[in-house]
């Protein structure tokens, strides 16, 4: 039997599709894949904190990481006078310095210096910015510090 003979012998109908309806061999039915794992909180949280972004900063265009922006945002929450935002860093800043002096190995004795801050209370807090702030003064011989940052 040629073909044109099976061909015209096949009746189409229930469970049996038109030959040239049906999946192509070598073809797969699935030809985009199984879809990729969406990323778990912690990698997209990552991931959006080290993509960059453009910022003015006195007059000049930089791109930072949004980790980054993040971090100069609190400070200067912080020294504008909110307290959560000065608790928050004077919070971290004290980790990171003993972190720090883990990794330095052993250093003069500071006690005190690193007092826990969430023992402080707002009057105190304000004191220590207000500190802060009249010694960045000091040190930049201005008069004032300027919000521009």
């Amino acid at each position: 039997m040629s073909k044109d003979e099976t061909q015209d012998d096949y009746e189409v109908g229930y469970r049996q599709p038109p030959k040239d309806t049906r999946f192509q061999k070598g073809t797969s039915g699935n030809p985009k894949g199984r879809p990729k794992k969406s990323l778990d909180f912690d990698h997209e949280l990552i991931r959006e904190s080290n993509s960059l972004m453009t910022i003015n900063e006195n007059g000049e265009r930089k791109r930072i990481s949004k980790h980054k922006v993040a971090i100069k945002q609190l400070i200067k929450l912080a020294m504008t006078g909110n307290t959560q935002a000065l608790r928050m860093y004077l919070d971290h800043h004290q980790r990171a310095h003993e972190r720090g002096d883990l990794v330095a190995g052993p250093q003069p004795n500071n006690s005190g210096k690193y007092d826990k801050v969430k023992n402080l209370t707002d009057e105190e807090l304000m004191w220590i910015a207000a500190a802060a702030l009249e010694k960045m003064e000091q040190e930049s011989g201005e008069g004032h510090v300027s919000n521009t940052e």
